[in-house]
């Protein structure tokens, strides 16, 4: 904004100049023309005046209204050539062609204004007040043809007060204007900033209540997921005070049967009877034991994970590689049975399709804030294995109620597998604001 003002400023100021020094120029070359034009006619013919026009000129610039304003004269042929002048020495002599002269030699009025002095290098009136300088063409009266050009030196100093007052005027304006415009675009910037301020303010508080409400999310699901274990860990208790006691007395009766029988057909109905119900007793048995988890509310994540696989490894006859970080940590109890259950899911899927072998754990927290687990083996042969009889400890949750379990916490969930890596499952959650 204050680069255009000046630009605008200088651009008017030198516009309200030429305006005014031309019209100055033009009113006083048109007065003095009526009076030299006469006198300079025989210019036509000669390059210099006779004493009758040059007595004529001296006494108009002497005795007239115009000896206070006017302060030098000449007249100037096209060439250069100095026809008259106020300073005698110079009558006859001729200069380079300036371009003023030049210009007015073709029919223009020209004009130049000057606070110090003259603006061309022929000696002439004294410097140091503003002058106007006027070339002004001096035409044959009959045929137009520019004979000469006059040369006025008019004192400027009325002008210059008036070219003053102009430019303060023009400047007050302008100036005026663009202080105008700059509050304006203040005033806009600062409604814009002040709204952009509650907009953001209203961001924040809307963040921040998102944040909570994740949080009291995240807690219910947490709660939920301790509830659905506290009721599974009731279908355990009930299966095995209930159907199980009952399975149990019927084999009990079934074996004094077999005692009080001893024809070879009813002894063998009642093995087969037994058989099925020491099978549907070791089910509901492994029912149990999948459905309850162990006491782990009061367990670090050391010991949670050598529950998992201590239980894995005497179920199952193989062997894990654990590697673990940050064994004392203690865990807000979601956290600790969603690990359980991914450790558990992990182990079980390993045995199922890549028989147990080369299965590495992997748990570290970095800085006590992230938790990082992963269950991974490095051969990945898909079928049946000969002891996927002896691995069933129940339906297991599965990888889609494991990635929902976890993303409940706000973690993430990952499998990956491929014939030469052999699967990988991972998950990680933010345990910086649960422990």
């Amino acid at each position: 904004m204050l680069a255009g003002m000046f630009l605008v400023g200088n651009w008017v100021e030198e516009q309200i100049k030429q305006g005014v020094t031309a019209n100055a120029a033009v009113s006083t070359a048109l007065l003095l023309d009526s009076f030299v034009t006469p006198l300079a006619q025989e210019l036509k013919e000669t390059d210099t005046l006779t004493i009758g026009p040059v007595l004529a000129l001296d006494d108009l610039l002497q005795n007239s209204s115009f000896a206070d304003k006017v302060v030098g004269l000449r007249l100037w042929k096209p060439d250069g050539t100095v026809a008259y002048s106020d300073d005698l020495s110079l009558v006859g002599q001729k200069f380079e062609v300036s371009e003023s002269l030049k210009q007015a030699s073709v029919g223009e009025v020209v004009s130049e204004f000057n606070l110090l002095g003259l603006l061309d290098n022929v000696e002439g009136p004294e410097g140091g007040r503003p002058l106007l300088e006027i070339y002004s063409p001096i035409r044959a009266q009959w045929t137009g043809e520019v004979i000469a050009v006059i040369e006025i030196y008019e004192d400027a100093t009325e002008l210059a007060k008036t070219l003053s007052e102009a430019r303060r005027n023009s400047w007050l304006v302008v100036g005026s204007v663009t202080v105008s415009m700059v509050l304006v675009l203040l005033t806009i910037v600062d409604a814009g900033s002040e709204l952009i301020r509650r907009q953001r303010q209203s961001l924040e508080k809307a963040f921040t209540e998102n944040k909570a409400l994740l949080r009291r999310v995240e807690r219910a699901s947490g709660r939920s997921a301790e509830l659905t274990e506290q009721q599974l860990r009731r279908v355990s208790a009930d299966l095995h005070d209930g159907p199980a006691q009952l399975v149990s007395l019927a084999a009990l009766r079934m074996g004094s049967l077999s005692l009080a029988r001893d024809d070879m057909a009813t002894q063998k109905e009642v093995a087969v009877i037994s058989q099925a119900l020491a099978d549907a007793m070791q089910d509901i048995r492994d029912i149990c034991n999948g459905l309850s988890l162990p006491e782990i509310e009061h367990q670090s994540l050391g010991q949670i994970i050598r529950s998992v696989v201590a239980s894995h490894e005497a179920r199952t006859g193989t062997r894990i590689q654990v590697c673990l970080e940050g064994e004392d940590l203690e865990l807000a109890p979601p956290v600790k049975i969603c690990l359980y259950r991914f450790l558990q899911e992990g182990l079980n899927n390993a045995f199922r399709h890549a028989k147990g072998q080369q299965v590495r754990i992997r748990v570290d927290v970095g800085n006590r804030k992230m938790l990082n687990a992963s269950v991974e083996n490095s051969l990945n042969e898909v079928g049946k294995s000969k002891t996927e009889k002896h691995s069933k400890s129940g339906p297991g949750i599965g990888l889609r109620g494991l990635r929902e379990r976890i993303e409940a916490l706000g973690g993430s969930f990952g499998f990956s597998q491929s014939k030469k890596k052999g699967a990988r499952l991972t998950m990680r959650v933010d345990v910086g604001t649960r422990t």
